[in-house]
């Protein structure tokens, strides 16, 4: 199990990005560019929903199991009820959630 503790704020996605980086490296480049992406997805979801702001932390652990490789972004935000995307096709933003579905084996909040 790997575990990262870091502020929130605007610059946490690429702090969460560069310790990824270093820390998976053993991935095939698919599942690497797949982790990547989402899990910086969901940290920016911790900034902008959570309200992870540079005085709170934001955990990210990585864990192996049996079937694969499991990543799981906390923050200090209350929740939420998943709903969908709620925007125009061509309006920008709101398609993290989407992304996390669409690659990942499941999600959860």
């Amino acid at each position: 199990m790997r575990r990262l503790r870091t502020a929130g704020g605007p610059r946490a996605p690429e702090r969460v990005r560069d310790w990824l980086q270093a820390t998976i490296e053993w991935l095939p480049r698919e599942l690497e560019s797949n982790l990547l992406l989402l899990t910086c997805e969901l940290v920016n979801n911790s900034v902008l929903h959570g309200r992870a702001g540079e005085t709170d932390t934001i955990e990210i652990e990585l864990r192996t199991t049996e079937t694969g490789l499991r990543a799981q972004v906390t923050d200090p935000g209350a929740g939420f009820a998943p709903a969908g995307r709620g925007r125009q096709l061509d309006e920008p933003g709101g398609w993290g959630l989407v992304l996390v579905e669409q690659l990942s084996a499941s999600w959860g909040v």
